[in-house]
């Protein structure tokens, strides 16, 4: 690897772009072998879904390490720094650590015979790297969240897990899955294992639950539904309390859709007991209420309340509506918005500005494929009457710190860029404050 230019490893990652070659597991696979293989080393517990693998693979991990085991977390993609994609125990990978594997690995690139014009690309390296990573620290078990689908994503390199978990699937990335929810269930359902036990989320579409069940059927795997009875005690902006199973739960992520992905992650852990993984109820309890997502109605400053959410497609709109109808309808909303322009984000802005006191649109620095703000201003003009077009994130937010009163609540959401843009926004006022 050129340690001159580009002047850091993460630099020269994701220099080698999103895309590298036609879709397929051949490159990530001889990368692996060229490496020794290190995911044949590891167990995982592996998610694919369209909305709330992250957070829902932050639970499993949490109440895993609650467990006193040793948990690699792999998730994509970061908010603020890259290092968040790869933790051990909650730590993320250190710098120096990422460095010398990213040397590793680059050299392993130089060696593979690819098809004429295809190269390792970012998500291929770094997941190569992380089970390099994941590896060498000894985890006792990895939780895996795919990138993007399920059958060609880099991460289903993996063999054999002890779970494969399918979250609720709807329509997104249809350019690469497909255009119907069964077509993108059968690219997501592809990550299920012969032998390994299946978790399906509760509520899942019926055409994506056919599509699951008979993957599951051909490949021999365990389907695994758990206990069905949920009765949520408390849901409001500081979390959620629940009885599941008839023991009691408090999650710290606001919204009934947490609720619902604590539910699929307590289901894959009852899935692991009956595999023989010692992890307690008391674990399980401890784990649920420690874990945190961020960028998932994050709570980052109390008055005015700013909430950050990365809710950027139709279904995750759809659930982020839900929680502001309930959790924050006594507040007046001031919604700071930017998309990108592979989402669904005509009908992500509509629906976000239909609830929307004040909207502020702003145009996210997402690599070229942001939406411009002008256009933003534009949909959601049909839904709020008052409506401001912003150049930038912190122009946006800005503004909206200043109009809002204490009560209030500022809402960012959209794009994860923007997101991550924000945190850093508030992080840089914060240290300025001190």
């Amino acid at each position: 690897m050129d340690t001159e230019i580009p002047q850091t490893a993460i630099d020269y990652i994701h220099s080698l772009g999103r895309f590298s070659g036609k879709p397929g597991l051949h490159r990530i696979r001889a990368l692996c072998a060229a490496l020794g293989d290190p995911q044949d080393r590891l167990q995982f517990v592996h998610l694919a879904g369209t909305n709330g693998k992250g957070s829902t693979a932050c639970m499993i991990a949490s109440a895993l390490r609650a467990a006193g085991l040793c948990v690699g977390l792999y998730t994509s993609p970061y908010l603020v720094q890259f290092y968040e994609r790869i933790r051990v125990d909650g730590a993320m990978i250190p710098d120096a650590d990422l460095t010398r594997l990213a040397e590793r690995v680059a050299v392993a690139c130089e060696s593979l015979a690819l098809p004429e014009g295809e190269s390792i690309g970012e998500f291929e390296f770094t997941t190569a790297l992380a089970f390099l990573y994941f590896a060498e620290q000894q985890c006792d078990i990895v939780v895996l969240e795919t990138g993007l689908g399920g059958r060609c994503d880099a991460t289903n390199v993996v063999r054999t897990t002890e779970a494969s978990v399918i979250t609720p699937v709807s329509l997104d990335h249809m350019a690469v899955l497909g255009d119907t929810v069964a077509e993108i269930a059968g690219e997501k359902a592809a990550i299920i294992k012969p032998g390994s036990a299946a978790v399906c989320a509760a509520g899942q579409a019926e055409e994506a639950m056919v599509v699951i069940r008979h993957a599951c059927e051909a490949c021999g795997a365990v389907w695994y539904t758990g206990a069905q009875d949920c009765r949520v005690l408390r849901c409001d902006i500081e979390g959620s309390a629940f009885v599941h199973d008839g023991q009691g739960y408090t999650i710290a992520m606001p919204g009934r859709h947490q609720i619902e992905n604590a539910v699929t992650a307590l289901r894959t852990l009852s899935a692991l007991r009956e595999r023989g993984w010692d992890i307690p109820v008391e674990a399980a309890v401890r784990g649920l209420a420690r874990a945190r997502m961020p960028g998932r109605l994050e709570r980052l400053v109390d008055q005015p309340l700013v909430l950050l959410d990365g809710a950027h497609n139709a279904a995750g709109v759809e659930a982020l509506c839900r929680a502001v109808d309930e959790l924050l309808k006594m507040r007046r909303l001031h919604v700071v918005m930017g998309m990108v322009q592979d989402k669904e984000y005509e009908t992500c802005v509509r629906k976000i500005a239909r609830r929307a006191d004040v909207f502020y649109a702003c145009t996210p620095e997402a690599d070229g494929r942001e939406v411009d703000a002008h256009t933003i201003s534009a949909l959601a003009a049909r839904e709020c009457a008052d409506v401001h077009t912003c150049r930038t994130a912190e122009d946006a937010l800005g503004k909206a710190l200043s109009a809002a009163q204490p009560k209030d609540c500022i809402l960012v959401c959209g794009s994860l860029y923007l997101i991550g843009e924000t945190e850093k926004i508030l992080k840089s006022r914060q240290k300025m404050a001190e």
